[in-house]
């Protein structure tokens, strides 16, 4: 297979040339725009028209962490991870004792979550009311990391906690979402105990797609009554 075909399949940087002992002009242009797009993703929020629309639509949720703003929430990752009893309160509003619980989290990449959302979430409520899975109004997170979805969830007793989040942003894509699937989640919860959905955006996993698949994968950690590691040996 010639260089020119396997780029034609993968966006990584390959085969960009050189002048001398730097990279052709045009490949520095794009390294740099780039870059310039993972950073303003990283820094970016969900807009007011974006929550609007769910609150109305989905009847969504929003809550926010213990990060006061964007900057607090990079430079303090424990505090995004985390939301006070004045925020939690509000979960009074939701149903309990669910299979699933949806959480919708801009995490590194609001652009991520504003780019899959609209695609992914009715995909993703359709499949699973197909398949008889109970599930909770979503909740909204601002400046949320993937743990806050184990708070939220427990605090409901839902089965499943399943975080829709904006991953951390690369030089190959700065749209894309991650979902993390948590069975039992709870204080007790550690890394290992999630199943990951990653890289779901236009140029990977559809939103259409990914939505589907979570769906099965929400019916096998139901069957299971595991997900993470467990899950992975398990299967």
């Amino acid at each position: 297979m010639s260089t020119s075909d396997i780029k034609e399949i993968t966006p990584a940087r390959l085969g960009v040339g050189r002048s001398g002992a730097r990279p052709l002009t045009a490949a520095m242009l794009q390294f740099r725009a780039d870059h310039a797009r993972a950073r303003d993703a990283v820094h970016s929020e969900l807009s007011e028209t974006f929550i609007k629309n769910l609150v109305e639509n989905e009847k969504a949720l929003v809550l926010k962490t213990l990060c006061s703003d964007r900057s607090d929430f990079i430079l303090n990752p424990p505090k995004g991870k985390k939301a006070d009893e004045k925020e939690i309160s509000k979960l009074g509003e939701l149903e309990r004792n669910m299979d699933v619980q949806i959480v919708i989290s801009d995490g590194l990449s609001a652009a991520a979550v504003e780019a899959n959302i609209p695609d992914l979430l009715p995909i993703l409520t359709d499949g699973l009311e197909l398949e008889r899975i109970s599930f909770g109004r979503p909740v909204i997170v601002r400046f949320g990391r993937v743990a806050i979805a184990d708070q939220i969830s427990h605090h409901v007793h839902a089965k499943i906690a399943l975080n829709l989040i904006g991953e951390r942003p690369g030089l190959s894509s700065a749209q894309s979402l991650s979902a993390y699937i948590t069975y039992n989640p709870g204080p007790q919860t550690i890394s290992s105990d999630r199943t990951v959905v990653s890289n779901i955006h236009s140029a990977g996993t559809p939103p259409l797609e990914a939505g589907a698949y979570v769906v099965q994968l929400c019916k096998k950690i139901l069957d299971k009554k595991m997900s993470g590691v467990k899950l992975q040996k398990e299967m």
